[in-house]
């Protein structure tokens, strides 16, 4: 047994070098592992042809314990290839996977494109559907027009039959020249009256004599300008329409005092420059007053309401508003407006137009006992020169 020991310590040795050897390149790759294999292989050959013949069982005893020394590094090589390729394979696939998601996101970022551009277009075409319906909205009221205003002298509670024409205003509405032209014509003034076969008259017995159509019928005769549209204003109407739209905000273009609707004296007072907050009463207070200036004044005043009226009309605020206010105007006040001569109106008001004031300039004189004003006709062509104006608010002539 003794004589044995020798080639058992030199395979036991031999076996854990090729143990540590093992250990140490476990993570070479396959051809590493089939170059030990051979060169194993060799070795232990070399060994068993050095090895005595009746030294036979023994070597091959040890000669198996090598093999299963190499059966089993094989196996762990085996593992670690299978591992290998399985990471390999995972790495494919995730590559396969990234370049799949890189192409959505690719084909995403190139659909997006389309879509933004569908977008765009959509918008383009609203906003150019906007400014046509914009640019057909001002052509449509940007046709010039003349709208005549007759204020009644009937006192609260009394008929528009038989009263008399207490202010006359004729408003011309430019908007392409942002203007509004308002010619202001006194009570007394001298001239034809078609409802009395064409004689002269007071103009404001034109109201007396045939009504609003009488009067818009002497007043496009003096100025030789076709009225397009009329409203009639009493006490009680004019009240109940400031009233109506919450009352008005105005600014005082003079200092006076006025009586009231009823006739009591000094029941308001107004101070230049301050601004006032107006029921309807106070508003119709406001309009009236003339014994301090004349009705040209007066005239501007009430044109200054009627802006204020409509500028509360188109805030926000007013514009719920504007449906019972056109009805009250229309059954109370006799309004005589076509929808595009309100656009026209609206417009003109919305672009704060600056108003042009005149007057017919006229003479004091008295004829069989009682005063008229007989308007000086080189004046008066004049100013109906200035009503004759293009659409854009040019003059003709």
């Amino acid at each position: 047994m003794a004589e044995h020991q020798p080639p058992r310590s030199r395979l036991e040795r031999r076996r854990l070098e090729l143990e540590e050897q093992a250990k140490k390149e476990a993570f070479s790759t396959e051809e590493s592992i089939t170059q030990e294999r051979q060169e194993e292989s060799v070795a232990y050959h070399r060994y068993v042809e050095a090895q005595p013949r009746n030294r036979k069982h023994t070597s091959r005893r040890s000669g198996n314990g090598v093999l299963r020394q190499v059966g089993q590094m094989v196996g762990r090589a085996s593992s670690r290839l299978f591992a290998s390729q399985e990471r390999a394979r995972r790495s494919r696939a995730a590559d396969r996977s990234g370049k799949s998601e890189t192409s959505t996101d690719v084909s995403s970022r190139e659909a997006n494109p389309k879509k933004m551009k569908k977008k765009r277009r959509f918008k383009r075409k609203l906003i150019g559907l906007f400014l046509l319906v914009l640019i057909g909205f001002v052509l449509f009221a940007s046709q010039p027009f003349t709208f005549l205003l007759i204020g009644s002298d009937a006192r609260p509670g009394e008929s528009l039959r038989g009263s008399r024409s207490d202010s006359l205003s004729v408003m011309q509405f430019v908007p392409l020249s942002r203007t509004i032209q308002l010619t202001s014509i006194p009570r007394d003034t001298y001239t034809p009256i078609s409802c009395e076969n064409g004689k002269k008259d007071k103009i404001t017995h034109a109201f007396a004599f045939g009504g609003e159509a009488c009067t818009q019928d002497a007043v496009a005769g003096l100025l030789d300008e076709e009225i397009d549209g009329k409203i009639v204003i009493s006490f009680d109407s004019f009240i109940g329409l400031v009233d109506q739209i919450g009352g008005i905000n105005l600014v005082s273009t003079g200092t006076f005092s006025e009586q009231d609707a009823s006739g009591k004296a000094n029941q308001y007072s107004f101070q230049k420059g301050k601004e006032y907050h107006m029921d309807g009463a106070m508003a119709l207070a406001y309009s009236r007053h003339r014994k301090t200036d004349n009705d040209g004044a007066r005239a501007n005043r009430q044109s200054e309401v009627i802006q204020a009226v409509a500028t509360q009309l188109l805030k926000p605020t007013g514009w719920g508003k504007i449906p019972a206010a056109h009805t009250y105007m229309k059954e109370e006040m006799n309004l005589d407006l076509s929808v595009r001569e309100m656009a026209t109106a609206g417009l003109s008001l919305a672009l704060m137009s600056e108003r042009k004031h005149y007057e017919i300039e006229a003479v004091s004189q008295r004829l069989n006992g009682i005063f008229y004003d007989l308007p000086d006709e080189k004046a008066l062509q004049q100013l109906r020169d200035r009503l004759d104006t293009t659409f854009y608010g040019t003059l003709k002539k």
